[in-house]
């Protein structure tokens, strides 16, 4: 055998050798193992029989762009209801009520045409139990991803061209005055 892939093997087996070493020594420090967290709050009373919804139409107060470099994860946002929500001829929240959300995730956007992405949640609308909203609400950018792949396949036999369209970035997010925003109220939900 060649000498230097037997040194190769003699040093991994040490490195792994001293690691484990390492990791054994470290059992009585504290580490997350040893604490003890708290569980997340998890209402697992949903009757799913039923499937009425009720669409509640909301536009946000101040429009935002992830193009400003001032959206950040846990932002509170405000929107106003644009249509009064009807549950049993009845109006359950009227028009122009108040109602906020955050955003909860905040994807940037990156190489080979993927969009910027918010993902709102956490909507806070009087008159309704949170716990029966279905979903986040997700903001995309443009996606570019199906223009640059064709291209880069394309272009990878030529050495180092098909990489060019790694440079390619997505678009931004964003969510103006005019964009309707809709999400679902499920009434007979436990």
């Amino acid at each position: 055998m060649n000498k230097k892939f037997i040194c190769f093997i003699i040093i991994m087996l040490f490195c792994t050798a001293k690691s484990n070493a390492i990791d054994n020594n470290t059992e009585g420090n504290d580490t997350a193992v040893n604490q003890e967290f708290e569980k997340p709050v998890a209402n697992l009373d949903y009757n799913y029989l039923s499937f009425e919804k009720i669409p509640i139409y909301l536009q946000i107060k101040n429009g935002l762009s992830t193009k400003k470099n001032t959206v950040y994860e846990g932002q509170e946002l405000e929107f106003t209801v644009a249509k009064d929500v009807m549950y049993n001829n009845q109006c359950i929240v009227k028009k122009g009520t108040l109602v906020t959300a955050k955003i909860e995730t905040y994807v940037t956007r990156g190489m080979n045409g993927i969009p910027a992405t918010l993902i709102i949640d956490k909507f806070n609308i009087p008159n309704i139990d949170s716990n029966k909203l279905k979903g986040p609400y997700i903001k995309k950018g443009k996606s570019l991803t199906l223009l640059v792949l064709p291209i880069k396949w394309a272009l990878t036999p030529i050495p180092g061209v098909g990489s060019l369209t790694n440079f390619i970035i997505g678009g931004n997010a964003s969510l103006s005055e005019k964009d309707p925003i809709i999400i679902y109220y499920y009434p007979e939900w436990n």
